[in-house]
């Protein structure tokens, strides 16, 4: 019987995981406000005498505006910080897309009491707020690049 043998890894090194939070007030708040908006927009229909082209095109709107608020596109409840595959994937609270930088494009990484800031090379710094996490988030943050930026041989300043 053929033994299968584990990764070899790095004594100096913890196995880091990547880094998701769910902000739950945020998920709440727009859930709320798109069943607002939804409503809003069938009520204008229903109690109004005369109909107008505004009056469909304003409804229309705020149905869709409603529905936005349903989906992942308005701006995750989720916010994460991932590694792998030579890129470093960061997908912040209220942002529509992913930023994804190459290790070899990032600079230094600092640590503020409000926000981070990654230094690119050839591209403007890549700036997530901090501020509105707990503290206990804030820390996971701080931890979680400080150990990233120790691995991966990048500046770090506080």
């Amino acid at each position: 019987m053929r033994r299968i043998k584990e990764p070899l890894l790095n004594k100096n090194y913890a196995v880091m995981e990547n880094l998701i939070f769910v902000h739950r007030g945020q998920f709440i708040s727009r859930r709320i406000l798109g069943g607002i908006l939804i409503v809003f927009a069938i009520l204008s229909l229903i109690f109004e005498d005369q109909l107008t082209l505004l009056d469909w095109l304003r409804s229309i709107f705020f149905f869709l505006w409603g529905a936005l608020c349903f989906t992942p596109l308005a701006g995750s409840h989720k916010s994460c910080i991932m590694y792998g595959d030579g890129n470093l994937k960061i997908k912040w609270i209220g942002w529509i897309r992913e930023v994804t930088i190459p290790e070899t494009e990032i600079e230094k990484i600092t640590l503020a009491s409000k926000y981070v800031l990654i230094s690119r090379k050839s591209k403007k710094a890549l700036r997530v707020a901090i501020n509105t996490l707990k503290i206990e988030q804030r820390t996971k943050v701080y931890e979680f690049l400080i150990e990233y930026a120790r691995q991966k041989n990048f500046a770090l300043e506080k």
